[in-house]
């Protein structure tokens, strides 16, 4: 007999009829809606109580709406019958809430006041479809895949080897590794099956999809500011919105948790698509340093970032400046994975106009340079390399284009350049 035959079936000892809907005197009878109540809590805590309980409820999701029509006779029963007889229905009754409320606190930490609120946000949320990967309609800002390679990263490897060191006297004295050898088989099945997955973030939503389980999404308007947590060390991203999840060992964790703090924002959120909106603009290393010969400064590294109105300079070692200046100013540091350039790529996604005034902001919280085009005189630049040298008011910067930006270098540089 299968699982799902077994659900259908009573208890032994109990009539069939008792799981039919009742009718006539039956429905005023307390002892059949008392049968009725211990014997749809039963099934339904059957089912919950599997580790399977997310498969088995969207199989028989039914059985939550059944008990939610319960609850009129249930509450009915519990004001005005005897405390002894009634003992048992309570029981099950507090066992079946205490429950139902931890599933719902996996799916999500939005609840509900009374035992047929919580049943209804968990019949709601099993009947939705599941969530499928980004396709070519929705750009991808950030993805990555766990696995193998973060093994190390995991301390149960760790607890493992410390395993292995303290019986390694036991081993060469009794020549017996199966035993550790079966527990390192088994470590690295409970990491390959439950530690490991892929993560897609959009503009619009993360998603995890682990090797094994169901999918689970978030949308990124949904996140609370309190709402992401992690442990970049450990590769662990938590995210509580009108779901939650748990990415676990990421290797780009700490940018991760940066994205999802820029994008869950203004002026990020709603607005963009995941494509970029800003093409005439060339971003390329450079380095700062006053325009007076032998003033021994060293020069400072940072990145230039040319448009047809103005050239900027952001301070490399500035990124959680810059960082603020797009996320607001309570935002967490971000970790050194976060750089200007990558910084400078997502503001891209923007519109020219909010690119251009986000862009005075981080020269502002940065401490870096803009020049505007009619005040940048331009310097020469050794023969034969790709240089550039451009300042204004006793400062200036010094650029180097890569092959691949040098079209749109000398396309910006020729019409304000003199």
């Amino acid at each position: 007999m299968n699982l799902a035959t077994s659900l259908s079936v009573p208890p032994p000892g109990m009539d069939s009829s008792l799981l039919e809907e009742p009718s006539g005197n039956e429905a005023r009878c307390p002892g059949v809606a008392m049968e009725r109540a211990l014997a749809g809590y039963t099934s339904l805590l059957r089912v919950m109580r599997s580790p399977r309980w997310k498969r088995l409820l969207r199989a028989h999701v039914e059985q939550l709406r059944e008990a939610r029509e319960l609850e009129p006779s249930v509450d009915a029963l519990l004001t005005g019958g005897e405390e002894r007889s009634l003992r048992t229905l309570r029981s099950r009754r507090a066992r079946l809430e205490v429950l139902a409320r931890k599933r719902l606190a996996q799916f999500t930490r939005q609840g509900g006041a009374s035992l047929v609120e919580v049943l209804g946000r968990l019949e709601t949320l099993v009947r939705e479809p599941l969530p499928q990967p980004p396709g070519r309609d929705e750009p991808v800002l950030l993805e990555g895949t766990q696995g193998w390679r973060h093994l190390l990263s995991w301390p149960g490897s760790w607890v493992f080897v410390l395993l292995a060191i303290t019986n390694r006297h036991g081993l060469e004295r009794y020549g017996n590794p199966v035993p550790l050898l079966a527990a390192g088989g088994a470590f690295l099945l409970y990491f390959h099956l439950r530690c490991s997955g892929r993560f897609w973030l959009t503009a619009k939503r993360l998603m995890w999809q682990p090797r094994f389980g169901e999918p689970v999404q978030v949308s990124l308007e949904s996140i609370s500011p309190g709402g992401i947590s992690s442990l970049p060390a450990w590769g662990e991203v938590r995210v509580e919105g009108d779901r939650t999840l748990t990415v676990r060992h990421a290797g780009r964790a700490g940018l991760l948790t940066a994205l999802l703090d820029l994008h869950r924002r203004s002026p990020f959120l709603g607005v963009v698509d995941g494509t970029r909106k800003v093409h005439d603009v060339s971003v390329l290393p450079a380095w700062r340093a006053p325009d007076a010969a032998g003033s021994g400064s060293r020069p400072e590294p940072g990145v230039a970032v040319l448009r047809p109105g103005y050239a900027a300079f952001l301070p490399s070692h500035r990124s959680a400046e810059v960082f603020r200046s797009l996320a607001g100013l309570e935002a967490r540091k971000p970790e050194a994975d976060v750089t200007v350039e990558l910084l400078v790529e997502q503001m891209r996604l923007l519109s020219e106009t909010e690119f251009d005034v986000r862009m005075r902001q981080a020269v502002l919280a940065s401490g870096g340079e803009l020049w505007l085009a009619e005040e940048v005189r331009s310097g020469s630049a050794p023969e034969g390399e790709r240089m550039y040298r451009l300042g204004a008011r006793g400062m200036g910067m010094e650029m180097r284009a890569e092959p691949g930006q040098v079209e749109a270098t000398d396309r910006i540089v020729s019409h304000w350049a003199v």
